[in-house]
């Protein structure tokens, strides 16, 4: 059981990681098509739902394959799979900005430069230093915020996962 655990986690974050890559490919492509730039924050929205509706079916159909499954076998699982999609994006995004689109980086840097001078965080905040450590914070971003998602997603869906026996059935047996 423990290695179908691992098998069907491992198999399951990378479908839920696969969902964010899609979106962020078509994020690279704003540069080029400056039209769908205003439509970030939907695409953001998709993403989100996306991925939730996503992991929440692949802990129902995880749930529905076991005899007992408690909230925290629920958060467990919900969990490995987001720490593996996790993994998966991290992989990813050093692919992305190294060889496929090494320019949106600096694009990315260039488009929230305004947004802290505005706010008159510069003073406060290094920028150069920033940039030269642009693509490990990147890489570190794209591991880390899925990991915090991956703590609080699945602590809300493991409510509607469980699959518990009734106590006194589970004590005539």
């Amino acid at each position: 059981m423990k290695n179908d655990f691992w098998n069907s986690a491992a198999v399951n974050g990378l479908f839920v990681a696969l969902v964010s890559i899609v979106f962020i490919l078509i994020r690279g492509l704003f540069p080029m098509f400056p039209s769908l730039a205003k439509f970030s924050f939907v695409f953001t929205i998709i993403k989100l739902i996306g991925t939730i509706g996503i992991l929440f079916y692949f802990m129902k159909q995880y749930s529905q394959e076991q005899e007992s499954f408690s909230y925290g076998d629920g958060f467990r699982y919900g969990f490995v799979v987001s720490l593996c999609s996790a993994i998966v994006l991290a992989a990813y995004a050093c692919l992305h900005y190294v060889l496929l689109f090494p320019d949106s980086l600096d694009a990315e840097l260039e488009a929230i430069k305004p947004l802290i001078e505005q706010f008159g965080a510069q003073s406060s905040f290094d920028f150069d230093l920033f940039i030269t450590y642009k693509l490990p914070i990147k890489i570190f971003g794209e591991f880390f915020n899925p990991l915090v998602w991956g703590l609080i997603i699945p602590a809300i869906l493991a409510n509607f996962t469980k699959n518990e026996l009734p106590l006194f059935d589970s004590l005539d047996k």
